[in-house]
C-alpha cells in the first residue's frame, strides 16, 4: 500500500512537471517570435506612408493585435499558477485519501490480530471456552475462522481428556480403596478367629485375649473409619466459592498457628493485594502443605512461605529444609492413596492439587534428598474474573 501510495505521488508530480515544462517552453517559444517588437517595427514602417484615415484604422488594428498578444500572455501566466495551485491541491487529497485508505486496511488487519493475540493469552491461561469475533471483510477472516475451530476441538478434546483422567482416577482409586481396606479386615478376622477359638477351649486367659482383640477390632475400625472420612471428603469436594480476600494475611494467620511447631519465615510480596479464590480451601491447601513440611523435617523444623505475582499469576512457594522426597516418590505424591507416611490416607496432595486445578492453576513440587522441598502453587490472580462477575 505504501509502494502504490509513493508511485501515485511521483506519477502526480511527473504530470505536473510535464505540464509546466511544456508551458514554460511555449512561452519561450513565443517570447523567441518576437511578435510585439516585429507589429511596433511594421507599425512604424506603414505609419509613414499611410494617409490619416487609413493610419486611424491601422493604428486601432495594430492596438488590437498588442492587446491580444498582451491578454496570451496574461493567460499564460494565470495558466502557470493554476497549474502550480491545482497540483499542489491534488497531492494534498491524494496524500489524505491514500493516508485514510492506509489507516483503514491497517486497522481492518490489526484489529484482527489484537483479537487473537488476546485470544492467545487467554488459550495460554486455560480458558478454552471462547471465540473471537469473525469479520467477512477482514482479510484475516479464514485464519480467525480456523483459530476458533482449534479452540473448539481443544475444548472437546480437553473435555474427553479430563473425563479419561477422571475415570482413570477413580479406578485407580477403587483398586487403592479396596486394598487399604482389606489390610484391616485381616487382623479383624484374626482377633475375632482367636478369640472363637480361646473361648471353646476355655482357656484361663480368656478375658485378656477378649480386651486384646476387641482392642485391636478398634483400632482398625477407626483406621476404617478415618480411610472413609478421608475417602468421602476427597469424593465430595464442594464447588469453590470465590471471593476478593488477602492472600498475605491469610498466610500471616495460619503462620501464627503454627509459630510454637516450627520456626517460618515469611516472604511476601507487596503487589500482591488480593486475590480472587475461596478462602476456606486455599486454607485446606496451605494447611496441609504447612503440616507436611513440618513432619518432613525430624528436628528444629524450618519453613519459608513466600507469594508473588508473575505475569498476572499468583505464586505461592512452601519451602522445607526436611529429608527431602526421592525421584522415584516425587512422580507419585499427588496420586491418591500414595504416601510414605505409616498411618496416612493418600488423599492430602490429591485434595491440594484438586482444590488448585478447580482455580485454574496448578501445583509442582522438586525436592533434593537430605536438603528438603520445595512446593510451588500458582494460578491466575482473577481480578478480571472478579470485575467481570460483580458486573453480570
Amino acid at each position: 500500500m505504501i509502494l502504490v501510495s509513493v508511485v501515485t505521488l511521483i506519477a502526480a508530480m511527473l504530470m505536473r512537471d510535464f505540464f509546466i515544462s511544456n508551458l514554460s517552453s511555449y512561452q519561450d517559444q513565443i517570447t523567441d517570435l518576437s511578435t510585439q517588437n516585429k507589429v511596433r517595427a511594421l507599425h512604424k514602417s506603414y505609419s509613414s506612408i499611410l494617409d490619416s484615415t487609413e493610419l486611424v484604422i491601422f493604428n486601432a488594428e495594430i492596438e488590437s493585435i498588442l492587446r491580444d498578444l498582451h491578454k496570451i500572455e496574461i493567460a499564460g501566466d494565470f495558466y502557470s499558477r493554476d497549474i502550480k495551485r491545482y497540483s499542489i491541491g491534488i497531492v494534498i487529497v491524494m496524500i489524505i485519501l491514500t493516508g485514510s485508505i492506509f489507516l483503514f486496511l491497517f486497522m481492518l488487519i490489526t484489529r484482527p490480530l489484537t483479537r487473537l493475540l488476546s485470544a492467545t493469552e487467554k488459550l495460554k491461561g486455560g480458558d478454552f471456552d471462547f471465540q473471537v469475533k469473525e469479520s467477512v471483510y477482514s482479510p484475516l477472516n479464514i485464519l480467525i475462522v480456523a483459530f476458533n475451530n482449534m479452540v473448539s476441538e481443544l475444548n472437546q478434546s480437553r473435555e474427553r481428556l479430563i473425563e479419561a483422567e477422571k475415570q482413570t482416577i477413580w479406578q485407580e482409586m477403587a483398586r487403592a480403596m479396596a486394598h487399604e481396606i482389606k489390610n484391616p479386615l485381616t487382623p479383624i478376622r484374626l482377633a475375632a478367629q482367636r478369640l472363637e477359638m480361646k473361648y471353646y477351649e476355655k482357656a484361663d486367659n480368656l478375658p485378656e485375649i477378649l480386651e486384646k482383640s476387641l482392642r485391636i477390632v478398634n483400632e482398625e475400625v477407626d483406621n476404617l473409619q478415618s480411610l472413609v472420612t478421608a475417602f468421602s471428603g476427597f469424593a465430595k469436594m464442594p464447588e469453590a466459592q470465590f471471593e476478593n480476600y488477602d492472600l498475605n494475611q491469610q498466610l500471616r494467620d495460619i503462620s501464627d498457628q503454627y509459630s510454637d511447631d516450627a520456626k517460618i519465615d515469611l516472604k511476601l510480596d507487596d503487589n500482591l493485594k488480593e486475590i480472587y479464590a475461596d478462602t476456606m480451601q486455599m486454607k485446606q491447601v496451605l494447611v496441609n502443605l504447612i503440616q507436611n513440611a513440618i513432619q518432613a523435617c525430624e528436628e528444629n523444623p524450618h519453613i519459608e512461605l513466600s507469594t508473588s505475582v508473575k505475569e498476572q499469576k499468583c505464586v505461592i512457594g512452601i519451602k522445607d529444609h526436611g529429608m527431602g522426597i526421592s525421584e522415584i516418590d516425587l512422580a507419585k505424591i499427588f496420586e491418591p492413596y500414595f504416601t510414605t507416611k505409616k498411618k496416612g490416607t493418600g488423599l492430602g496432595l490429591a485434595i491440594v492439587r484438586r482444590i488448585i486445578r478447580q482455580h485454574g492453576g496448578d501445583i509442582k513440587a522438586t525436592s533434593i534428598l537430605g536438603e528438603g522441598s520445595v512446593f510451588e502453587i500458582n494460578f491466575p490472580c482473577n481480578r478480571e474474573l472478579a470485575e467481570n462477575k460483580q458486573q453480570d
